[in-house]
């Protein structure tokens, strides 16, 4: 074998993104005009006369520095040409496999990744060509399977190998474990190969019919090649991507390159990563922060769960040294993997331990919506949670008791002085300026909120509590008492018995918006064809009358401003310009003051980079404008509906329970209505505040940006509370902010653009080792098999169900909320939603959600809207479903069957 290791420098070959095609091609043109030097052909020339080359064909093989990179794998974009022969082919072979590095996919590569365009290095290898009888390819460690399958993955053609790295040929696939190198393999039908051509290159015949079931490999050839990249492994320090041939039973190595989605070999080995197992779970939360999230929102919310959790122990009499013992877990209570934000769930767990009022672990569970319990088998691999457990002296155990049972029959009065106590300081915060502070001031305001608003948080949790118990005991005693023998009825008679419930503070926005529809739609033809058609002047007309930008100030209540307006009476009045302009007015005065009391939603609306209603109010006229459209703006029939569901269920249960166990049910029953509504209201003060905080931390990065620190404004998202506390305050390790920012925002860009990690997994030791390689949490995800016995049946859908109803019809398949637009009618079908996405549910007839609770906020507003809805649906629905496909929804069954595809 010869390497001319030729450092072709391009440096005058600068490539344009935007002018690529043609860039491209003038490279690689005058690549292949030029001659090579002289000195350089000399010593082709003399390596191929010698013994080893004399009269044999060879290969002439890319090898790209770029395509070795432990960072950047280019493998089979370069180009390579077997059976070369002479020394003209072979040198013009040389020059092709140059100018392949600068072809179009080659470039666009390098683009994407952030790679140079110009001075690249190639590298061209000249092998003697093994004219083998089996080849193909192995990895040291299984490329899917890294962590979980100990394994090397082997798989093997007849012919040539081209033809597998290219994907023209199906192989045979070995998996050789590493420890007894036990060979487990899965034989395919091979009905052709590639072999020498005679006129150079290579050919495609047909393999004998005798060979075509038989296998390519042998065990021991296998375990010959895992043996020898087992070698190769170790000898480098990293997974290797191995390609090998065997000709006349002689084994031979081709190329080996590390596996560049896999960390080094001592990963795999706990002695530096450690071996703690953590259970990482983003059920329930994926709907307050869905996909990758900004650091500094991230650091906002952690620190606000250690706090509030922390202050709710205390507050129920836990003692003050238990709560330091559980400070580590405390402040644990989340994680941020590849930017997106999970519960670290054992201490979750072992939280609960801390309230001595027996196991309501599997209550956590319904309410958190997880799909996997904690089985035996996985807390024997977590190590006993139980065993953290507190050990409590009797007083101390029915202190704690008392303590927690009075915070819960008190939940009424305290939700009245938790709202008391936030609406003054809410009204406070809005009437505040954060723009005119400077950046003491603001980082003493946000200490001001931890301590005085989130510092006060003890209400929610105990509500939480609240409603994990009494909806955990109504799950249990509809199950036992009113339907036995059928869980998925029995599920679905408790979502009715928590329809209707009035007064949950949630749905009001969409109520507004639906009132404001009915005025447009009622008033006259000429308003509703001004409201429909010109878009573009109504956003004008409300900036107009909103140049300051609204500041949230709390304005009168808006609920119903626009119903009560007077309509015009006559056709002489609904004529009238006057009439027409004054309408105009009061349809701006209605948004406006929508914005005024509800700007601060958005989409992901806990996610403190996202922008708001203010900074875009096309969201609310697009909803309105559906709701013209569609005629779904009837508060009243949709509240109809919604006592008629309840209704029902509720003589279902009058009916099928003797008294005294109606009456225990129905007191059940009522704490645990009370408990939801309680919990949504008090959800949507977090959003409140958290619009607040988002308000603050923008303000922050105009000071930021004012002085020079960052390059934008939007820049602070990108950093800690903790950075910019030390920042203010004179801890700053760093003081160039700035290059953190781009460090983390190409980070950031990565985890947006790779693949995301599963909804519940289990890591062994120190996580940070995983961030880089998402193949490994994706090996590693625990609720894998359980979705594809789910998938099992091609034409239907299980979930949970949320609110009853049978709709058949077409279906809109989004991932976000900009392709709903038009929506009217059909059955929503998403990943996941937030209180954002509520004002798109009138418009649409039923509702489809990849992921939730029966507890989580979709779950919620859609019974009090009464919208046919299933959630956590299993068996990869958004893969399964199109737009345009037609299905049959059976909401109470937690159902959906594909009609016609």
């Amino acid at each position: 074998m010869v390497c001319c290791h030729f450092m072709f420098l391009c440096a005058i070959y600068t490539v344009d993104a935007d002018h690529l095609e043609e860039c491209t091609s003038r490279a690689q043109s005058a690549i292949l005009k030029a001659s090579l030097p002289p000195d350089l052909q000399q010593l082709i020339n003399a390596r191929l006369n010698t013994l080893l080359f004399s009269n044999c064909f060879v290969a002439v093989r890319s090898s790209a520095t770029d395509e070795d990179s432990a960072s950047h794998s280019f493998a089979g974009q370069f180009e390579t040409y077997l059976f070369q022969k002479g020394q003209p082919a072979i040198m013009d072979a040389i020059k092709k496999c140059w100018a392949s590095s600068f072809s179009m996919r080659v470039m666009q590569h390098r683009i994407d990744c952030g790679l140079p365009t110009n001075n690249i290095a190639m590298a061209v290898v000249v092998q003697v060509m093994v004219n083998s009888e089996t080849s193909g390819v192995a990895f040291s460690r299984h490329p899917l399977k890294p962590v979980t399958e100990g394994s090397v993955l082997v798989e093997a053609v007849y012919g040539l190998g081209e033809g597998l790295v290219s994907g023209e040929l199906e192989a045979d696939s070995y998996e050789v474990s590493r420890s007894h190198y036990k060979v487990t393999r899965q034989i395919i039908e091979k009905t052709e190969k590639l072999v020498q051509n005679v006129n150079g290159g290579l050919k495609k015949v047909s393999v004998d019919v005798k060979d075509q079931k038989t296998p390519s490999l042998t065990d021991d050839q296998a375990q010959m090649i895992a043996k020898l990249l087992i070698d190769l492994e170790e000898r480098n320090g990293k997974p290797q991507d191995f390609e090998w041939a065997f000709e006349d039973g002689q084994l031979y190595c081709l190329q080996a390159r590390p596996i560049v989605t896999l960390p080094l070999s001592s990963f795999f080995v706990p002695d530096a990563r450690g071996s703690k197992a953590i259970l990482w779970d983003n059920s329930n939360i994926v709907e307050s922060y869905s996909g990758v999230t900004a650091p500094l929102t991230f650091s906002f919310a952690s620190k606000a769960y250690e706090q509030v959790y922390t202050l709710t122990l205390k507050s129920m009499g836990v003692p003050a040294e238990v709560i330091q013992d559980f400070q580590p877990f405390l402040s644990n209570m989340l994680g941020i993997i590849r930017g997106n934000v999970y519960y670290n769930l054992v201490n979750w767990y072992r939280l609960l331990t801390c309230l001595p009022i027996g196991d309501t672990s599997q209550f956590m569970e319904t309410m958190m919506g997880v799909k996997q319990a904690m089985h035996p088998d996985i807390e024997a691999q977590l190590g006993a949670i139980k065993s953290t457990a507190p050990r409590y002296g009797c007083w101390t155990r029915l202190s704690v008791i008392l303590s927690v049972l009075h915070r819960i029959y008190s939940i009424d009065r305290l939700v009245q002085q938790f709202f008391d106590h936030f609406n003054k300081h809410y009204e406070a915060a809005l009437a505040s300026d954060f723009t005119k502070m400077d950046l003491v001031g603001q980082m003493d305001y946000l200490k001001h909120i931890y301590k005085d608003v989130i510092g006060h948080w003890e209400v929610p949790i105990y509500n939480d509590t609240y409603v994990m118990v009494f909806f955990g005991l109504l799950k249990k005693l509809t199950g036992r008492w009113v339907i036995t023998n059928d869980t998925d009825k029995a599920q679905s008679l408790q979502n009715d018995l928590l329809c209707g419930q009035g007064d949950v503070e949630s749905t009001m926005p969409t109520k507004l918006l639906m009132e404001s529809a009915e005025y447009i739609d009622t008033h006259s033809p000429e308003l509703k064809e001004w409201f429909l058609s010109c878009k573009e002047e109504v956003l004008a007309l409300l900036a107009d009358q909103n140049t300051a930008k609204t500041t949230c100030t709390v304005a009168e209540s808006s609920h119903g401003a626009v119903r009560n307006r007077k309509k015009p009476q006559g056709a002489a009045i609904s004529s009238s310009q006057d009439a027409l302009e004054e309408a105009k007015k009061n349809v701006l005065l209605s948004i406006r003051m929508f914005l005024n009391k509800y700007g601060f939603r958005c989409i992901n609306e806990l996610k403190l980079e996202e922008n708001t209603l203010h900074d875009d109010p096309g969201f609310v006229v697009d909803m309105i404008a559906g709701y013209v459209t569609s005629g779904a703006y009837s508060i009243a029939s949709m509240e109809k509906r919604e006592m008629e569901i309840r209704k029902q269920a509720e003589d279902l249960v009058q009916s099928n329970l003797p008294i005294h166990k109606r009456v225990i049910y129905n007191w059940v029953l009522f704490h645990a209505r009370r408990g939801v509504k309680h919990r949504e209201n008090l959800r949507f003060a977090r959003t409140k505040i958290w619009g607040v905080v988002r308000n603050l931390f923008r303000a922050v990065g105009m000071n930021l940006y004012k002085l020079g620190v960052v390059k934008m404004e939007q820049d602070v998202f990108y950093l800690t509370v903790d950075e910019l506390y030390a920042y203010v305050e004179g801890r700053s390790v760093t003081n160039d902010l700035a290059s953190l920012v781009e460090i983390r925002k190409q980070e950031w860009s990565g985890y947006k653009k790779g693949l995301q990690p599963p909804q519940r997994f289990m890591t062994a030791g120190a996580l940070g080792p995983y961030q880089l390689f998402p193949q490994l949490l994706d090996d590693l995800d625990m609720l894998k098999e359980a979705e594809a016995e789910a998938s099992s049946d091609p034409n239907v859908l299980k979930g949970t169900p949320c609110c009853p109803g049978v709709v058949e019809g077409a279906v809109r398949v989004v991932t976000n909320v900009e392709q709903a637009k038009g929506l009217n009618g059909e059955i929503l079908v998403t990943a996941r939603t937030d209180p954002g996405w509520v004002p798109l549910y009138p418009l649409c007839s039923g509702l489809i959600i990849e992921r939730g609770s029966l507890l989580s906020h979709s779950a919620v507003v859609a019974r009090e809207l009464g919208l046919p809805t299933v959630v956590g649906v299993s068996g990869g629905l958004l893969k399964r479903l199109k737009t345009g496909m037609k299905v049959h929804l059976d909401a109470g069954k937690g159902k959906v069957t594909i009609v016609q595809s």
